[in-house]
């Protein structure tokens, strides 16, 4: 990863950590109905992308067709959607609802960090994404033919 965490970042994970935690009664009410399961993690998934927009969850890898092209054709995407992220979080803070700030930290590493596509690759990621809602974007690279060096390693972490 690149980067580190500032006192404001800090600040911002734990107070987000702390709303999960308030959440966990209305996640455990829901996580057995698909329907309103699917809400509640669209619904919340927001402050994912708010504190994970910093460099420390940017994984500095990049697909291989992207790294010819110009920066501004760039794009960081999440190689696990958010909303699915989330389903995982909230299933790791049921199973560990006294989660510490760490073991937080390194679950949003784990599950809500970026990597580098270019537009239309993450264009192409996005569609078929829609049309395959069960598949997570790292799946999806390999139908679009994407590659990118190192993404395998870092998700058996």
């Amino acid at each position: 990863m690149i980067g580190t965490l500032n006192n404001n970042q800090l600040s911002n994970i734990e107070e987000t950590l702390e709303d999960f935690k308030a959440l966990l009664a209305r996640y455990r009410s829901v996580k057995d109905d698909e329907i309103k399961s699917k809400q509640f993690f669209v619904r919340n998934r927001n402050p994912i992308f708010d504190i994970t927009g910093c460099n420390f969850f940017k994984t500095g890898l990049i697909s291989e067709s992207a790294r010819y092209i110009s920066s501004k054709l760039l794009v960081d995407d999440h190689y696990i959607q958010r909303s699915k992220a989330m389903r995982i979080i909230f299933s790791e803070l049921d199973n560990n609802e006294n989660m510490g700030l760490n073991e937080f930290i390194l679950l949003l590493q784990k599950y809500c960090s970026t990597i580098k596509l270019s537009k239309e690759e993450h264009n192409k990621v996005t569609i078929l994404a829609k049309q395959n809602p069960n598949y997570l974007n790292h799946e999806i690279y390999l139908d679009c033919d994407i590659i990118v060096d190192g993404l395998s390693e870092l998700l058996l972490r």
